[in-house]
């Protein structure tokens, strides 16, 4: 079904209405077409101030002694309805002019109906068109304002970069891929010795991503103050998660309570990437663990908890795939050797050099090939100052 175009003819003439609705009878019969009739400007503006219109025809001499000017301006007040302007075979200076002035087309008396009928035609296309082009932009930027608010929120909820208190200095940040990322990391107090570390990636890359990480981070945050142990905090979670999930989303996440009495890290993992453990004067290596199912997926998992000694001056990287998998312009990944061998490289500098170092090297690597993923990462280097077996009594 074609759509409607609405049109306004000025023009003083008395016949030209009913000549115009009778060689237009069929279009104004199956909703084409629909007419209104002006006989002077001033009745024109009328029309216009009180209905929007597609398409304006104008008897160049009835629109009055500035008639051009008149167009121009109804270019200007009614930027998507187009102007086609009448007038007297031969006059082609006028036409120019009112050309030149914002008119869309143009037919000569005495009228073809043919040519009419056919300019009508374009004319009511490129209205459309236009109509297209703004509800298409308008959607657009409804969707930025939405991704901006999302991007706004998801970085209000992150808590800051940097910790430093004991023997624990710890710096974490993100770089999203769009405006919103399914990444998040978190850090919490649990006791006045006891922090929370968290590491986090969920499916997809949207708005929805984003307000699945929300309701995850919520979670995670809310029930490890109620469960000591992160496994047992995770299969809570997990659960809520599971009845909840009508969007069939998951995240794979790892939380570790960094202990600073016993100076040790229980951790668990829910299908997430393994931490790196870079120690000062050795290679790097992953902490083994069981890998664990994300979370989101199905009930009642169960999560182990692993437990990791601290060694003097040693640092621990938890990170989201977009490290290890950023790609560049050949499609070849970064992958863990040489995030390992950077790492290496930079053992004994804080954990903020050493992140800044990691996404340097990345970037490198990239050589501006598009990011499509986002890059996380949170950085603990562990400051033990005393044998880590040492007798706490």
């Amino acid at each position: 079904m074609a759509m409607l175009a609405k049109i306004l003819v000025l023009d003083n003439e008395e016949d030209t209405q009913d000549l115009l609705l009778q060689r237009f009878r069929q279009q104004v019969a199956d909703g084409t077409y629909e007419f209104s009739f002006a006989n002077n400007a001033e009745e024109a503006q009328k029309f216009l101030q009180g209905k929007s219109f597609d398409i304006f025809v104008s008897d160049i001499n009835v629109a009055g002694i500035d008639g051009i000017s008149f167009i121009s301006q109804l270019r200007k007040n009614y930027p998507l309805m187009r102007t086609v302007v009448i007038s007297a075979y031969g006059d082609i200076n006028t036409l120019r002019a009112a050309m030149r002035g914002g008119a869309h087309d143009f037919v000569v008396k005495p009228i073809d109906f043919k040519d009419l009928s056919d300019t009508l035609e374009k004319t009511a296309r490129v209205v459309a068109k236009l109509k297209q082009v703004e509800a298409t932009t308008q959607k657009l930027s409804a969707i930025s304002d939405e991704l901006d608010v999302s991007a706004k929120l998801q970085k209000s909820i992150l808590p800051g970069n940097m910790v430093k208190k004991g023997c624990i200095e710890l710096w974490a940040d993100t770089i999203p891929a769009a405006e919103v990322g399914g990444d998040f990391y978190d850090y919490f107090w649990l006791s006045e010795n006891k922090l929370g570390i968290v590491m986090a990636d969920v499916s997809g890359k949207n708005v929805s991503a984003a307000m699945f990480a929300l309701i995850a981070k919520t979670l995670i945050k809310s029930f490890s103050r109620i469960y000591a142990s992160p496994g047992e905090c995770f299969r809570h979670v997990n659960s809520t998660l599971y009845e909840e999930n009508v969007a069939t989303m998951f995240v794979t996440a790892l939380y570790g309570i960094v202990d600073m009495e016993k100076n040790e890290m229980v951790y668990t993992n829910a299908g997430h990437l393994p931490i790196v453990v870079v120690h000062p004067d050795s290679k790097p290596l992953f902490l083994t663990c069981d890998p664990g199912m994300a979370l989101g997926i199905l009930e009642n998992i169960e999560f182990k908890n692993n437990v990791h000694h601290f060694t003097p001056g040693e640092t621990i990287l938890l990170y989201t795939d977009g490290v290890s998998e950023a790609a560049n312009r050949d499609g070849q990944e970064y992958d863990n050797e040489r995030m390992l061998e950077v790492l290496r490289k930079n053992s004994k500098n804080s954990p903020r050099l050493l992140t800044q170092a990691l996404i340097k090297s990345i970037r490198e690597f990239a050589d501006g090939a598009l990011q499509s993923d986002d890059i996380t990462t949170l950085c603990l280097k562990y400051r033990l100052r005393v044998a880590p077996h040492a007798d706490q009594n």
